[in-house]
C-alpha cells in the first residue's frame, strides 16, 4: 500500500510541476516573425511564379497565383484553389525551388 502512495505522490508531484509552467504569463508586445511582416513581393505574372517565389509568399498571394493557374485553363485547379494552394505548398518543398509552380500543380516539375 505505501508503494502505491508513493507512485501516486510522485505521480501528482509530476503533474503539478509540469502543469505550474503553463501557468506564467509572457509580458511584452507581440512580433511578427521576420519575413512574415507586410505583404510579400508578387510577381508581375503570376502564372511564370516559381516555387521559392511561391514559399515566400503570404496565404492571400498564394491563393491568387492559383487562381491565375486556374483561369489559365486548369479547370480542376479552378474547381478549388484553397485546396491547390496547400497542395502547391506542398510540392514546392520537395522539387527544385527554381520550378514553376504552374509546372509542379500540373505534375510536371517533380522528377
Amino acid at each position: 500500500m505505501t508503494m502505491r502512495r508513493l507512485g501516486l505522490a510522485a505521480l501528482a508531484a509530476a503533474v503539478v510541476v509540469t502543469g505550474g509552467g503553463c501557468a506564467k504569463a509572457i509580458t511584452g508586445t507581440p512580433v511578427a516573425t521576420p519575413g512574415e511582416a507586410g505583404k510579400g513581393m508578387v510577381p508581375a505574372d503570376l502564372l511564370t511564379t516559381t516555387c521559392r517565389e511561391y514559399l515566400t509568399m503570404d496565404v492571400v498571394t498564394r491563393r491568387e497565383v492559383i487562381k491565375a493557374i486556374g483561369e489559365s485553363g486548369n479547370q480542376l485547379v479552378a474547381m478549388n484553389p484553397e485546396l491547390w494552394a496547400g497542395v502547391a505548398g506542398a510540392l514546392c518543398g520537395f522539387v527544385d525551388p527554381s520550378a514553376p509552380v504552374k509546372d509542379v500543380v500540373m505534375g510536371q516539375g517533380i522528377r
